[in-house]
This record gives structure tokens, sequence and C-alpha cells, in this order.
């Protein structure tokens, strides 16, 4: 047939589906045009490679769709049936595999059909699952070597969907709106969620993305494109993203911002017809979260040198919020100004005398990158840092962002220098004592402000001094080249000036004690009253300008001994003062009640760059001429270990946000940079120290500064392999010890990872085969098996690198006896993912079970375990609750992935009967056995795991309570199965396979009868605790014996309660699964409850070993009565006056009687 004559046949077939067979006729439809797209699309890659024509155009086939797509959508309006029955064939086909249900004929079609206000709805709440659903989908089949193997075909939503957007190119104009719809639903359902206090959950920006995330991220690309392609719905995404901008106030609103400046920037000219939008938003700048307002205008920066009237707009409200009342606003202000500054560069300059003070914004022009408009580039940012001027009156917190901002501006337009120092000088004058007889040379007292009896800080001096010395030793880094007119002498006056200042305030900072300040040993220090939180902001800043004053000693002293014995004794001073606060935090945390901060360092000033230079310095520096003064600093083991603790906080704080404070900290290239030399330092300290101990860490029982060392290490690689993931082997390479990356070029990227992973393994061994200073060294050797970890995750799995590194820890496993726990926990959880990623079989858990037993015991005091073990790993101290946690964990996840499969084979099971039979892509007997015959066996092997695991004696609590739940998890998993088994039936698609015949029989004799076992074990543990509790409480003496018995007695039960919780569960667990088998016995003509014996386990039992003692002690009791009955007349009488007998009495007596009847008999 022609295809030209294919839209009038699909128009005559949707009028035959009105007198029924409507879902056939859609499925038809569908199946056909996926068919055609295939096949277009093989066509076209074969073309690429010959010269043969192609029987169907592309264009031919995307316009003809387009038409059956309008025939589809008026035909459902017109017999709305027909719709819903299009949404029953998706949501059919959803629990299969996706790659049928989203191909771009069938997205394009349900996105037209959206827009038909019934079924806008149910669409798009299928669209958005679905598209999590395949993400999710995708992540399970990577997780384990089993997945992978059994389903090996690959579908990529985000290519389906890209695709639909592509075609949608070919007058799809009814598909244009829905897509448009469709990317914001995404990003609206699965954008970042708010975390605890209102903060946004930030991703680690790593390669592991969450499917959430991707599902957000395919939404952002989805309106990108059709930004791109599509001229008509441009205004519409632009409104709609800074709606959520603006409106959002609570909400994260970070993943719209990213999309909103990849708009922009992807295309800035086209966005000029939509400013209005964007001046309407900036009206709203002041009111949104600081955060939000901060990326909403680095995003529209692009814009300004395109529009003149929007940087007016933009000003304006900026100086509306300067003036505003909400500190927020302010702060906004301040940011929006900073940014302008940086942005609008001056080239040449003139003197701040020359400009006057009468320009107004609307009289200055900007054009950001021309040479030819040099006044009013410098018109318009003096006149900013006029503006600014009046943040140094304004709260502190305002005051740091013009500290932070003011710094990064000096560095992008040098050209205001002589401003901003200016600037930074007249306000610095106000808490300097001029008098250099006089100390302490800084006035703390202006810094604060007092409203009753509360005390604020008012002036951040130590940012202010941090500001001016950054500024000072970046002008003196980039000073050459300057030429030496009028411009450069005013400017180096009021360098001079303040350099002569800065060196005077270190001079007499040395000199300073305590009590200048008074903050000695005997100030108040306690937060509870007016003094004592002015002393604690008084020692912060004093502190924070010992740090400042100290990096400014050591960048500009060129490693002469006179600065580094000044930077010795501005830390000795710092050092002091951190005593004295950690002292007194800790003595009120004691008395309270609570732990002290112990050895925290506090939050530092220093920048990453001084960081690394120092720790550079002190640790591996061998240049001759800097020994001498470096040996000053390395005496004292004070500063070593202050530097290094400094530098962990940094790079804590690159790991949370991705940058930390300071200078250059936002920059992610240098902060990268930092992070190799630091990790290259801190690996050859702590291969130098790997054999000598810490004599000081012992004394002052702190970490040892390898052990600080090693952490360091670990936090920097977890960085790469989160932030840089495209980097690790480039860390690897320049990691070397010895710097010398020559030739690395030509070594393999596996060779590279597995020659440092290797040296990791020899560091391990080494701390394995020494026994003194266990306690420590374990610690370091659990540290490296997670740096190995990480790097094991780049390892290839079908590699020789990946197979001797899951060697080496197996015989680890199998050969060392731990006793630390921690150290074993990191062990068997390398021991599980690596066997998971390079082996489908689980046999290692029938092993762990085995070993857990024998270490354990028996449930049965009477059976004695072979004393054997596979790992030698396992012992009675790691055994439960350490492996046996781990264990459980681990098969949650086996679980987790054996119901994803079963859940396919039903989805697939019901699909079959759908789908036509000559459909080529409906799974053939032969896959569904194969899943089958991987499902029954997978579960077997879980089923003699278990065997083993139930049969052990385990602790009651925490370790008794994941088995017994995992044990019910494992006959809901059992169960989903044979209801699997049952829809076969029901369908008449298949039958009973040999494998589930087998797996039945195995837990009808290796699993039920033992749960029930263990659960009588439980409850009779749990009642022995109980018994022991209360003669516990029984021995108490005085007035509170009652009371302490009652309560001993309550307390236990309630804890019985509650760890007997699960064991319901359980027994429902394994009725539910028995029901089902009896109804599958039923349908399949086969017994398969001939293993299974009836239920033992209930609420109300009788134990027969009781009974039957009870019996025999009433027969020897009642033998005796009958002895003494004869001989007292008097007792006989006496019988009539007793009490009638109580109802256990009276069950006992009728026992009696029955055993009696019984013998006679």
């Amino acid at each position: 047939m022609d295809i030209q004559e294919l839209p009038p046949l699909v128009y005559q077939l949707l009028l035959l589906s009105t007198k029924g067979h409507k879902k056939l006729v859609l499925e038809g439809i569908s199946v056909f045009f996926n068919d055609q797209d295939n096949q277009c699309k093989e066509q076209n890659q074969q073309t690429e490679f010959s010269d043969e024509l192609t029987t169907v155009s592309n264009d031919q086939l995307r316009h003809m769709e387009g038409t059956i797509i309008l025939h589809i959508t008026f035909a459902i309006k017109q017999d709305q049936e027909l719709g819903r029955e299009f949404i029953k064939y998706l949501k059919a086909g959803q629990q299969g595999s996706s790659a049928k249900i989203l191909t771009p004929f069938n997205l394009a079609l349900a996105l037209s059909i959206a827009r038909i206000h019934r079924f806008e709805e149910p669409i798009f709440d299928f669209l958005k699952s679905s598209v999590l659903k395949s993400y999710k989908d995708a992540e399970k089949k990577k997780s384990s070597k089993w997945t992978e193997e059994l389903i090996p075909e690959s579908f990529s939503v985000e290519n389906s969907v890209l695709d639909t957007v592509q075609n949608s190119l070919y007058g799809w104009d009814h598909v244009t709106q829905g897509l448009v719809q469709l990317g914001f639903v995404l990003m609206d359902s699965y954008g970042p969620k708010a975390g605890p206090f209102g903060k946004s959950v930030e991703s680690s920006g790593g390669h592991s993305k969450t499917p959430s995330q991707q599902a957000c991220d395919l939404g952002a690309s989805v309106l990108l494109e059709t930004f791109k392609v599509h001229e008509m719905v441009r205004s519409e995404i632009l409104e709609q993203i800074l709606n959520r901008v603006v409106t959002k106030a609570t909400a994260p609103v970070s993943h719209y911002i990213e999309l909103l400046a990849k708009t922009i920037s992807s295309a800035p000219q086209i966005l000029l017809d939509s400013l209005p939008k964007v001046r309407e938003a900036f009206d709203y700048l002041a009111y949104l979260p600081t955060s939000s307002a901060e990326g909403l205008l680095k995003a529209v920066q692009p814009l300004m040198k395109y529009s003149i009237p929007l940087k007016d707009s933009l000003i304006l409200v900026l100086r509306k919020a300067m003036f505003s009342r909400q500190v927020d606003a302010r702060k906004i202000a301040v940011t929006g100004f900073l940014k302008i500054l940086q942005y609008f560069q001056v080239f040449g300059g003139i003197s701040a005398s020359q400009c006057s003070q009468s320009f107004s914004f609307s009289q200055v022009q900007v054009d950001v990158h021309s040479h030819h408009n040099q006044s009013g580039n410098e018109s318009l940012c003096l006149e900013i840092l006029g503006n600014l001027r009046r943040c140094f009156s304004q709260q502190a917190e305002v005051k740091l962002i013009l500290y932070e901002g003011l710094y990064k501006v000096l560095k992008n337009n040098p050209q205001l220098k002589t401003t901003i120092l200016d600037m930074l000088l007249g306000h610095f004058k106000k808490f300097y004592e001029s008098s250099t007889d006089v100390n302490p040379p800084i006035l703390l007292e202006p810094c604060i402000t007092a409203q009753g009896e509360q005390v604020f800080l008012s002036e951040p001096l130590a940012h202010l001094l941090c500001c001016i010395t950054q500024s000072l030793m970046w002008l003196d880094s980039h000073s050459q080249g300057d030429d030496d007119d009028d411009y450069e002498e005013e400017n180096n006056g009021t360098k001079a000036e303040l350099e002569e200042m800065i060196e005077s305030v270190t001079r007499r900072m040395i000199k300073s004690e305590m009590e200048d300040f008074e903050l000695d040993k005997s100030a108040d220090f306690s937060l509870g009253s007016g003094v004592g939180i002015k002393n604690n902001i008084f020692a912060i800043l004093v502190m924070g300008i010992y740090e400042v004053l100290m990096e400014y000693s050591f960048t500009g002293s060129d490693f002469s001994t006179s600065n580094s014995e000044e930077v010795l004794n501005l830390f000795h001073n710092y050092h002091n003062l951190s005593e004295i606060l950690k002292e007194k935090a800790n003595s009120a945390a004691g008395k309270k009640g609570r732990q002290g901060t112990g050895n925290k360092t506090a939050r530092s000033l220093l920048s990453v760059k001084f960081v690394t230079t120092m720790l550079r310095a002190l640790f591996i520096d061998e240049i001759p001429s800097h020994q001498e003064s470096l040996a000053i600093l390395r005496e004292s083991q004070d500063f070593l270990r202050y530097t290094v603790n400094v530098s962990l906080q940094k790079v804590q704080q690159i790991q949370e946000r991705g940058q930390c404070d300071g200078p250059e900290g936002a920059n992610k290239d240098k902060v990268y940079k930092y992070c190799i030399t630091m990790a290259r330092v801190m690996l050859k300290k702590y291969l130098s120290d790997a054999y000598s101990p810490d004599e000081h860490a012992k004394k002052e029982k702190s970490k040892a500064l390898s052990s600080l060392c090693l952490d360091g290490v670990y936090n920097i690689i977890n960085i790469v392999c989160t932030r840089y993931p495209d980097r690790v082997v480039d860390f690897l390479q320049h990691l070397n010890t010895d710097n010398d990356t020559s030739g690395a070029e030509d070594i393999d990227d596996q060779d590279v990872i597995h020659q440092h992973i290797k040296q990791f393994q020899r560091l391990t061994m080494n701390i394995l085969n020494v026994t003194d200073d266990q306690d420590v060294n374990t610690k370091d050797a659990a540290q490296l098996c997670n740096i190995i970890s990480l790097l094991a995750k780049y390892l290839s799995v079908t590699g020789q690198q990946f197979v001797q590194l899951h060697s080496w820890v197996t015989k680890i496993c199998k050969e060392q006896n731990l006793d630390d726990t921690s150290l074993t926990k990191v062990f068997i959880n390398l021991l599980f993912l690596l066997t998971t990623q390079s082996t489908s079989n689980i046999v290692i858990l029938r092993e762990l079970a085995q070993d857990i037993h024998s270490q354990l015991g028996d449930v049965d005091q009477e059976v004695e375990v072979e004393d054997k073990t596979h790992y030698a790993i396992i012992n009675p101290r790691t055994a439960a609750p350490t492996v046996l946690i781990l264990l459980m964990n681990q098969i949650e996840k086996i679980i987790d992935e054996t119901e994803w499969v079963v859940g396919l084979l039903k989805a697939e099971a019901l699909g079959s009967k759908m789908t036509s039979s000559k459909d080529i892509d409906s799974p053939g007997p032969t896959q569904r056995e194969n899943l089958d015959k991987a499902v029954c066996t997978r579960l077997g092997a879980m089923v003699t795991a278990f065997h083993e695991l139930v049969q052990s004696a385990i602790p009651v609590g925490v370790s008794i309570d994941a088995l017994l739940k995992m044990v019910t998890r494992m006959f809901g998993t059992l169960a989903i199965l044979a209801k699997y088994y049952l829809t076969l039936y029901s369908q008449r698609t298949g039958h009973l396979s040999s494998r589930f015949e087998k797996l039945v029989k195995l837990t009808g004799t290796h699993l039920t009868q033992q749960c029930y076992a263990m659960i009588n074990y439980i409850q009779t543990s749990q009642n022995e605790q109980l018994n022991q509790s209360t003669v516990g409480g029984k021995a108490s003496k005085g007035k509170d014996k009652k009371k302490t018995e009652s309560a001993s007695s309550s307390s236990g039960k309630a804890k019985m309660l509650k760890e007997t919780k699960s064991i319901p569960n359980l027994i429902f667990a394994i009725e539910q699964y028995e029901k089902f088998l009896i109804q599958l016995s039923k349908k399949s003509k086969i017994n398969l409850m001939e293993h299974f014996k009836a239920s033992t386990s209930r609420d109300f039992r009788i134990n027969t070993a009781a009974v039957q003692a009870a019996l025999e002690q009433q027969d020897t009791s009642s033998d005796d009565d009958d002895d003494e009955s004869h001989n007292s007349d008097g007792a006989r009488s006496g019988e009539d006056n007793e009490e009638p007998p109580t109802k256990k009495t009276k069950t006992n007596s009728k026992l009696a009687k029955s055993s009696k009847l019984k013998k006679s008999r």
C-alpha cells in the first residue's frame, strides 16, 4: 500500500472501531507505526555508510504520522471511550518494558490527546510515572551482574522523549504544548525537595544521580530543546520559569534557575522579545530568598550587554532594595551591585577626583565589551561603589557579603582599586588604635551593639581585615607592569598606608596578652549572660584577626626566619585563646551533662590557597633555602595539628557544598588543583609516619596526625569521585608522591587506578600484620579499605585488576580473624560489593549463614554445630549483630531485585495475551523460561541461607528483629511468585515449572518448620530475660521494693512486646504463601503441600512437654493424698470449710482424673 493511503485507512479503521474492538485498532496502529519508526531509523543509519535510497523518507513518515495523530485525536473527541481504551493500553504496557510504550509515536499521540481536558490528568500522571519507572528499571538493571545477564536490552527514555521533540518540527503543533507541559510536570514533581529547616537537599553533582534527579534533568532538557526549535512557545516557557522562581519561596528553585541560565546562554538575542517578563521578575527580586535572588542575577547577566533598559531597571530595583527595612533585601541589593561591578569591566581609568558625583544611572550608557566607553563604565562603577558605602553602617551579615565581594571586584576590575582601598581604609580607621605604643591595636567595643540585655555583632572586623590583606596580597602579586602615572601614585599612597597599618597591627598583636582584651581565664564566657556573649564575640573576632595576620605575614615573607617567628607567635596567642574557649565550653557542657566540643577547630578565616601552601611547606618542602625558616614552624606540634585540622575543615566544606569559604573557594578548577596538592601532601605524610607512632597524640589522647591525614586523603578522593568523576584518573596520576607524571600517558587508565589500589592494599596488610597499637591502627585500616571501595567502582568488572582485588578481599575475609567490628564491617561490605558486580552466584550468602550458625550455636542446645567456618573474619564477637545485619541488608537488596524480575515476568505474561502472535517483540517462551529458572534458583539459594540462620541461636534484640523481617520478606516474595503462576493458569499462558516444584519442596522441608522452632526459641529466651529482670527487681530492699518490681516487670514486658511485633507478621506471611500454594495445587493438579506440616505455633498453644510434666506431678501428689486420707477423719471435715478450688486447680484435677482413667483402661 502506498504511504499516502495510510491516513484514510486509519480514519476508516477508527470509524469501524465505534462498532467494537477499539483496543485492537489502537494497538495495531501503535505497533505498526513503531515498526515504521524503527525501520526508518535503521535505513537512515545504513544510508550513512551506503548510497542506497530509502523506501520511505523521514519527512514523509513524520508528516504522515502527524496527520494520523490528528485523526486519532479527532476520533477520541467524538468517542471518549476510545480515549479510555488508549489509556488502558498504555497502563497495561507500563508494567513491562518501557521500550514498547514510551516510543516517540506513542508519546506524541498521548501528548496530543492530553489537550482534551478529560484526559489531561491521567495521561500526564502516566507519563510522569513511566519516566521515573524507566530510570528506576535502568538503575536496577545496573545494580548487579545477575540483572544485567537476565535483562540485556537497554532502553533510553531520554532519547525517546527528545526524538519526539525533534519530530515535532514536522508541523506537529498539536504536540508542542504537551511537550512544554510534560517538561514542567517532570521538573515540578522530581526537582530538589526542601530539607530540614527549609534548606534544599543539594545533590552531590556526581555521576550517580538518583532516578528522580534524572527525571528532573529530562524535563529541563525537553524544555530547553523545545525552546530552541519552537518559536511560538518561547514566551510561555520563559514566563513559566520566571513565575516558578518568583512564587516558590519555600521550595528550592535551583533547577529552574539553572534551566533559565542555559536558555539565556544558548540564545540571548532570542530573549530580547521577552524582556518585559524579565523586568517584571526583577520587581520581586527583593522578596526572594537570598540564594534564589543571587542565582537569578547570575543567570540574566548575559542579557545586560544586549539591553541597556534592562540594566537600568535592575539597578533601579537594587537601589530601592538597598533602602529596604528587610535585611535580606539589602543583602540581595549588595550582591546584585557587586555582580554588576564584576561584570562591567573598566578598561583604563580616571581618578576618583575626576568623576563628578552628579552622574545618574539613566545618563550612563554602558557597553560591556566596548573599549570606547571607558568613562561611562567607570562612572557607573564609581556611583555603585558610592551606594555601597552605605553598607558600612548596616548589619553585620550585609557587611560580610560586601567584604567578600569587594575582593572579587578588585580582581575582576583592577582599575577600581583606588576607590576600593580608600573605602576600606576609611572604615578600618574607626577600629584602629593609631598610637603605636598602645596595646591592643584594635578597638573591639565599637564592633558590638547592645539592645537591652542582648548583645549583637555589628562589625565583622576579622572579615574586614581579611578583605584588606587579601587585596594587598593580590595587588603585590600583580603589580608588575603598572604605569607610573598620577593614578598609580594615588593608589600606592593608599596601599602603603594600609600596609603600614597592618604591619603595626601584627607587631602589637604579638605583644598583646589575653588580659589586654579582657579575655583571660578569669573572664566570663557563659552564653547565659550579656557579658559572656560579649566575651565570646570578642574572642571569635580576635582569633579571626590572628588567623588573617598569620596568612599575611607568611605569604609575603619569602620564607624568612623573622616572618616564621611572627607566624608562630601569632599562632601561640591564637592557640592560648582557643584553649581557654574550649576549656570553658567543656566545663559548661560537663555541668549540664552534655558532651564537650573536644578538639573541634573553630571556623577558620584562612584561604584554601594559604592552607594548601602551608601544608606543602610543612610536610614536603625540601628546598634548602627554606629549611631554616620552616624548621621553626615544624617544631610546634600544635601548629602542625592546627594546619591539618583547618585543611580538613576546608575539605569538609568542599564535600558538602562543592566550594569552601574564603577567596578562590568557589572556583571549581582551582579547588580541584588545591585538592590534588592537599591529597598528595597528606598521603606522603601518612606514608612517612605509618611506622612511627605519634607520641604527642598519645599524651594528648587525640587522634594521630597521620590518621588525620589519612582521613583527609579519603575525603578528597570521595570529593573527586562525586564532584569530578571524569577526572579520577587524572587525579590519581598527580597523586604520585614523587610528583612525577612523565610517561603517565602511556599507562592504561585501569592500570593507573589499580596501581593506587595496590598501594592501599599493601598499607592495609602492613596494619593487619602488626599487633601493637591495634586500637588506633584498625581505624586506619578501615579508612584505607574505604578508599579502596571508592576506587574499585572505576575498575572494569571484566578486567584482571578487578579479579585480583576481589580475590584479595576474599582471601582476607577467609584468613584474617579480626575482633574489630568496624573493620569487619568495611571488609564484608567490600566483599559484597565486588561479588555482586562480578558474579550472579549467591553461594556466599549460604556460606556466611553457615559461619554465623557455627559461631552462635543452634536454637536447640542439644544439637552440636560443626565448628568450622568458611570465613575466619566471622567469630563470636563479629557474627551478631555486625555480620548478620550486613547479611540482612544484602539479602534485602537481592529480594528487591528478585521481586523486580518477577514483576517483569508477570507483566510479560499479561502482555503476551494482549500482544498479537505476529509481534516479533513479544517475549518467547525460552526467554520466560530462562527468567523463571533464574528466579527459582536464586530463591532456592536464599532458602538454604535462611535455613542456617533460623536455626542459629541469635541473641534477642536488634539482630533477631532484622532476621524476622527478612524471613517475612522472603515468604512475601515466594507468595508473589506463587501468584504469578496462578496468573499463568488463569490466563492459560503457562504452567508450573519443575524448578518451582523443587523450590516449594525446599521451603517446606528446610524453612517453614524451622521458622516455628525459631519462634519458640525467641519466646523462651524472652521469658527467661523477663524472669531475670523480675528476680533482679525482687532483690531490691526498702520501701521502693514493690515499685521497683512492678517497674522492671512492666518495662520488660514492653520490651518483649516490641521485639515480638514481627512474629505475627511472619506467621501471616507463611500462611498467605501456603494459601496460594493450596490454590495453585487445585489449578495445577499437583500436590504442592505434600512437604508442609500443619502449623503448631499460635498465640494459644499447648506445650506437650509441659503438660506431660504437670500430669506426672499430679499423679504423684494424688497418690500421697490417698495414703494420708484414711489416717485423719478431721481432715475430711476440714475440707467442707475450705474455699472452692481455683480454675487452675480444677483444670489440674481434671487432667489428673483423665490420666487415671487412661491408666485404668
